[in-house]
């Protein structure tokens, strides 16, 4: 047999070459469906000249695993239905040969279902049903009404997820004007898509004007979730679900209950770094948890109001992980300003900074038939009729490690006590104010257990008692710089010296009445050069001192009286060289030609509350942290043990403990 000679067929293989590539360039690109409603050609979806008029063409023919639909801007008057595999694109403008060159904030394509079915309002603009691996990116989608006869006509007028994984995904979309009886924007239902980068904003439900989950674990991340209205949250709702809820804006929605979120009927939703602010409710502005037990970390939680209870987080037979937060600026018309705890909850609330809230009764925290364990906290320049920092109604929280300085209230400044026994430990309780009766712990029939706690510079007494019903026991506490008095005891002994009321009341022990010589104590204060500024974005007031000259972020996590006039506190966010931001708006309080006060609540290496307290056992850190205790003794006074009297237990591995703020 002969062989042929390549070379003797160049010409032939050139000419086969030259066809494929000419066949290439006519053909469309392969796993590209087109759709554009103004295309004139074939409608065949092979090119953009002959691409299909309508988006529901173009999702069926799509017919190979992962192929793509690529749709031209436009409004689209129809409701779609999505199938496996499908990916689809809004934001094209026509000429496009590959997606990367879409843009979909210019080129925007609009699905809007207003008049979808026979001319009325689809139940659902988009329906995602039992499959599996499709996408929906770059659409507006609008105009679906889920007001039908059964259950699933009822739900999600945007978008209807039901039977979904987590190979599913929502991403790069605007979900605005949707109504619904469940999930107005987005109705998840044993669901786990993914819903990213969305602006879900203008939509209306009886539950979940935004998002609704029901038996789901949707991943909710960096979307923008604004403007809904709904009777139970406005923002998301979970029911029985647990969605993971990451990095998203989650801002001026209202709603009866859970004006951003609510999570009820066994939801552990993961709530973490998110912005939750501006919104509003009748019950729990921010997150309302009930019979929930979500954890909640890092998020700022700012400007949130409710016309009844709690603007913050509201516990209700709950016991969620409340860490790392920053609660400010949130307000209640009734009780909880920052977080309200009702009905046996039990929340571990740690390491959060809770200040500049306001509430007609605990305007920082009210714990209502709850024990919650309040940990390494700043609660600061918080302010209520009753209670300004914490209040205890039969309830009995343990309160640790806490900075609790510079709130307000006509009783209570600090903590309220009514009907409760609290265990208040290692606690720097300072500069708090009463306009009636006791600036430190008001005890009204209550005994609490009161130990290794600094209370300093506070006024209307430090504790007091009003009954003979309230024996709290008070041991291993330093009390100092208190104008009006160290203990009112039993609404008839008034006593102004450590000594007196150790001597004179069985309950009190091994306390000392001198000076903790706080870090603080070193800080020049200074006078404000210019006008407070407030942002409603940042929830900060910026204030200046064109004379100071500070290490940038030296003052960060640090407390600030912006008028010496009147005891209430701020927590620092930063500080450049002359000009300081503070959580909350401070524009009340600071003007111009105003005195400030810079406090840090470190104990200096010379404080005697080092090594002046007792054993606390299982409280092995401090407020930051640290070891507790740290050995080498200083002092002589204390049982021995070397614990610390104070939220800080002073590091001799360091020349200056200085805070962490964002732990």
């Amino acid at each position: 047999m002969k062989i042929m000679n390549p070379k003797e067929n160049i010409p032939a293989f050139y000419l086969l070459t030259l066809l494929f590539f000419c066949l290439l360039l006519l053909s469309p690109i392969f796993g590209v469906v087109y759709v554009n409603k103004n295309a004139t050609g074939a409608n065949n979806g092979n090119s953009w000249t002959d691409a299909y008029t309508t988006i529901q063409a173009g999702i069926n023919d799509a017919d190979i695993a992962n192929e793509e639909v690529w749709v031209v801007k436009g409004t689209y008057y129809e409701a779609i239905v999505m199938k496996s595999g499908v990916k689809l694109y809004g934001g094209f403008n026509g000429t496009e040969t590959s997606r990367s060159q879409r843009n979909w904030t210019t080129n925007i394509t609009t699905i809007d279902g207003s008049t979808a079915r026979g001319g009325l309002p689809a139940y659902h603009t988009v329906t995602m049903d039992s499959i599996t691996s499709s996408t929906i990116d770059g659409f507006n989608i609008t105009g679906g009404n889920a007001n039908g006869p059964t259950d699933s006509d009822k739900a999600g007028g945007g978008v209807l997820c039901a039977n979904l994984n987590n190979s599913n995904t929502i991403t790069n979309n605007t979900i605005s004007g949707n109504s619904a009886t469940y999930g107005g924007g987005i109705l998840c239902y044993q669901s786990s898509p993914a819903i990213t980068n969305n602006t879900i904003s203008g939509n209306s439900a009886s539950d979940g004007g935004g998002i609704y989950c029901y038996y789901s674990s949707p991943t909710i991340t960096n979307n923008t979730i604004s403007g809904n209205s709904a009777s139970d949250s406005g923002g998301i709702s979970c029911d029985n679900s647990s969605p993971t809820i990451t990095n998203n804006t989650i801002s001026g929605n209202s709603a009866s209950n859970g004006g951003g979120i609510y999570c009820y009927y066994s939801s552990p939703a993961i709530i973490t770094n998110n912005t939750i602010s501006g919104n509003s409710a009748v019950d729990s502005g921010g997150i309302y948890c009930e019979n929930s037990s979500p954890t909640i970390t890092n998020n700022t939680i700012s400007g949130n109001s409710a016309s009844n209870h709690c603007g913050g987080i509201f516990c209700d037979n709950s016991s969620p992980a409340i860490t790392n937060n920053t609660i400010t600026g949130n307000s209640a018309g009734d009780g909880g300003g920052g977080i309200y705890c009702y009905k046996n909850s039990s929340p571990a609330i740690t390491n959060n900074t809770i200040s500049g809230n306001s509430a007609s009764g605990g305007g920082g925290i009210l714990c209502e038939n709850s024990s919650p364990t309040i940990t390494n906290n700043i609660i600061s320049g918080n302010s209520a009729s009753g209670a300004g920092g914490i209040s205890c109604e039969n309830s009995s929280p343990i309160i640790t490690n806490n900075i609790i300085s510079g709130n307000s209230a006509s009783s209570g400044g600090g903590i309220y006590c009514y009907y409760s026994s609290p265990t208040i430990t290692n606690n720097t309780i300072s500069g708090n104010s009463a306009s009636y009766i006791c600036g430190g712990i008001h005890c009204n029939n209550s005994s609490p257990t009161i130990k290794n706690t600094i209370f300093y510079n506070n006024n209307k007494y430090d504790i007091y008692e009003p009954d003979f019903n309230s024996d709290p026991m008070v041991s291993y506490n330093d009390f100092y710089g208190n104008p009006d008095g160290v203990y009112y005891d039993e609404g008839l002994f008034a006593y102004t010296s450590v000594s007196a009321m150790d001597s004179s009341i069985p309950e009190c022990s091994n306390n000392i009445g001198l000076n903790p010589l706080f870090v603080g104590d070193t800080l020049n204060g200074g006078i404000w050069t210019a006008s407070a500024v407030y942002s409603s974005n940042s929830f900060q007031t910026t204030l200046t001192n064109s004379s100071a000259s500070w290490t940038t972020n030296i003052h960060a996590g640090r407390l600030l009286n912006p008028d010496t006039t009147q005891n209430k506190q701020f927590v620092t966010v930063s500080n450049t060289k002359t000009m300081i931001s503070v959580w909350g708006d401070a524009t009340s309080i600071a003007h111009i030609g105003d005195t400030y006060k810079i406090f840090d609540y470190h104990l200096r290496s010379d404080s005697p509350c080092i090594d002046a307290g007792c054993l606390i056992s299982g409280l092995t850190e401090d407020f930051e942290g640290d070891p507790r205790p740290i050995n080498g003794t200083i002092q002589v006074r204390g049982d021995g043990s070397d614990y610390d009297i104070g939220a800080d237990e002073y590091n001799r591995s360091v020349e200056v403990d200085n805070w962490i703020l964002y732990k």
